[in-house]
């Protein structure tokens, strides 16, 4: 099998593990591929891999979903479940992501995926401010805010439900726009069908784009936003160690004793 191997060049600790696992899966007659998740392009051999294990936390598995997805690679956050992929003991789960593309002055700028959330929000100014959203071409409202975030279901329990938005089980298609701290602006979250397209304008200075809290891009007055679910998925090894995604909610978020 070949196997991609994640790590987070700036933590010894993944490094060091991914030396490990590689060393043991060579042995083992695997072909393992070195896969920095850094800023750097992937090299033209990761895309003949089978399946990426990853090694580092919540923001290495969010980088290797948004440089993967494409490639149709299943990732797996590498623990005792390594036996049951390598003997092909594992089903595929498959996450939405977000398509973002930032138009300025007519051209597109930018354009990335994102497993959890697009952002818009103020800059370093400690200020609300005015973005403007349609959805399918047709004008919605104009937030008076700190920002406003459109999220994934597997972005659902991450910024978006710390500001008050809904959780969504991590099978749904649907998206999400919550707004920061909005002023005298509607201040619920609101649920969009998975096809429907949003676009977001940032009507004040200074302000910033953020995808997945980990790529961020100055935005001018005038610059649009368009985010729809994306054509790619992020796709994750699931093993009988996995734990259901309820119980990990009970626990984790809910906070609710165990039963």
């Amino acid at each position: 099998m070949k196997v991609a191997i994640g790590s987070r060049p700036d933590w010894l600790a993944s490094l060091d593990a991914a030396k490990t696992v590689s060393e043991k899966l060579r042995r083992a007659g695997h072909e393992p591929m070195e896969l920095a998740l850094d800023s750097r392009a992937l090299t033209k051999e990761i895309e003949r891999a089978d399946i990426a294990f990853v090694f580092g936390g919540d923001g290495t598995v969010l980088r290797a979903a948004r440089v993967l997805s494409p490639f149709d690679i299943p990732i797996d956050q590498l623990d005792e479940a390594m036996g049951d992929v390598l003997a092909g003991r594992f089903t595929i789960e498959e996450r939405a992501l977000l398509d973002a593309r930032l138009v300025r002055a007519g051209k597109e700028v930018v354009r990335a995926l994102a497993l959890n959330d697009v952002v818009v929000a103020r800059g370093k100014q400690v200020r609300s401010i005015n973005v403007a959203v349609r959805v399918d071409g047709e004008p919605l409202i104009v937030y008076w805010a700190d920002g406003l975030i459109v999220a994934t279901a597997t972005g659902s329990t991450a910024y978006g439900f710390s500001v008050g938005g809904p959780l969504i089980l991590p099978g749904s298609r649907a998206i999400t726009m919550v707004p920061i701290a909005p002023h005298l602006s509607f201040g619920n979250a609101v649920v969009f069908d998975p096809d429907q397209v949003l676009e977001l304008e940032a009507q004040d200075e200074p302000s910033v784009l953020s995808l997945d809290g980990q790529e961020e891009h100055d935005l001018r007055a005038g610059d649009r936003i368009t985010v729809r679910r994306a054509a790619t998925v992020a796709r994750f090894a699931r093993t009988a160690h996995a734990r259901p995604f309820v119980e990990l909610l009970r626990e984790k978020i809910l906070k609710e004793p165990g039963t």
